[in-house]
């Protein structure tokens, strides 16, 4: 039994190799530089544990006996589940692992912006001092959160202290969560419509689906309040780079802090880069040593129960030719 890491991001193997004890079966980390490649690394795999690999219907396709693509994370949008399902794998994921992290990284993001602390670093090294920045406080202004699954619900329960006048949410099937638990801040369910156009601050905690892909664009951007601060730890295609590195250049969008990106990593050509009121980590807001020993331990375990013949506890499909579905 083989057992392929398509990408090894982490740089070891510990967590997988105890999760998978006993199992009797190989732990291989694939070396490939091309699709082509990374079918052939794959064919006789009877378990992918996927970090940012893209499993397209083609490596779908090579895959003999592969039962299992269990995915290093929440999101799964790399994977074709479609494929995967008329192939009969399961595709896994790991749920609430780094809540948060996520959350403590959207919050950072969103004081370094209002603060202006970046700039202010970058200046004091530069020797400037009393440096001028339009700095607003927070209190008394309206924070958008969209999206109200375990992340956005962690980053709304962090933010309860600072004092805004309204919490706005945009969330399909969170209102009857934030009416069961309203903290300091007026916090209401509301239309995308609505958040874009009253939020001072906009924190983005969506899936990347086709109904969210770009939902931040030109046009939405227009809508939204002179000024308003965005923070983006969800998914990079969400928001239209072009159209927002340009609101950034214009000034309509204040401040943003981005850990997600169009294309990982950032291209050197990104007009982002050239923009002083942008603030940019590498997809990491999911980090932390607890964090990630958790996640590499699930990512295994999960592809352990399917080898193992049991239904998977993280299931993100229902494969059609499995036996028993």
């Amino acid at each position: 039994m083989q057992i392929v890491i398509t990408d090894d991001r982490f740089g070891w193997n510990d967590e997988e190799e105890k999760a998978l004890a006993g199992l009797g079966a190989s732990l291989v980390v694939a070396s490939w530089n091309s699709e082509d490649e990374l079918i052939t690394a794959c064919s006789g795999a009877d378990a992918l544990l996927v970090n940012q690999a893209r499993i397209t219907g083609r490596v779908i396709q090579g895959l003999k006996k592969c039962r299992v693509i269990s995915r290093y994370g929440i999101g799964y949008d790399n994977v074709d589940i479609k494929a995967a399902e008329a192939k009969g794998i399961w595709v896994t994921n790991v749920r609430g692992y780094c809540t948060e992290e996520v959350a403590e990284h959207a919050l950072g993001m969103l004081l370094s912006c209002v603060r202006r602390i970046p700039v202010k670093d970058h200046a004091v090294r530069a020797g400037r001092w009393n440096i001028k920045a339009p700095i607003r406080r927070m209190s008394g202004r309206t924070l958008g959160i969209m999206g109200f699954g375990a992340t956005g619900r962690a980053f709304w329960e962090k933010v309860q202290g600072f004092g805004f006048s309204r919490i706005l949410i945009d969330d399909h099937h969170g209102g009857a969560l934030i009416a069961a638990s309203a903290g300091n801040g007026e916090a209401c369910f509301a239309p995308f419509d609505e958040l874009i156009r009253e939020s001072d601050f906009i924190s983005l905690h969506i899936p990347l689906r086709e109904e969210t892909r770009h939902i931040i664009n030109r046009e939405s951007i227009g809508r939204m309040k002179d000024g308003v601060i965005l923070i983006n730890t969800s998914r990079g295609p969400v928001i239209d780079e072009e159209a927002l590195a340009d609101a950034l250049a214009s000034g309509k969008i204040g401040a943003a802090g981005l850990d997600v990106f169009e294309k990982e990593p950032l291209p050197e050509s990104s007009a982002l880069l050239g923009l002083e009121n942008v603030i940019l980590t590498d997809h990491s807001a999911y980090y932390s040593e607890e964090a990630v020993s958790v996640l590499k331990t699930m990512t295994a375990l999960n592809a352990r129960e399917v080898l193992e013949g049991r239904t998977p506890k993280n299931p993100v499909n229902r494969p059609k030719l499995v036996s028993g579905i």
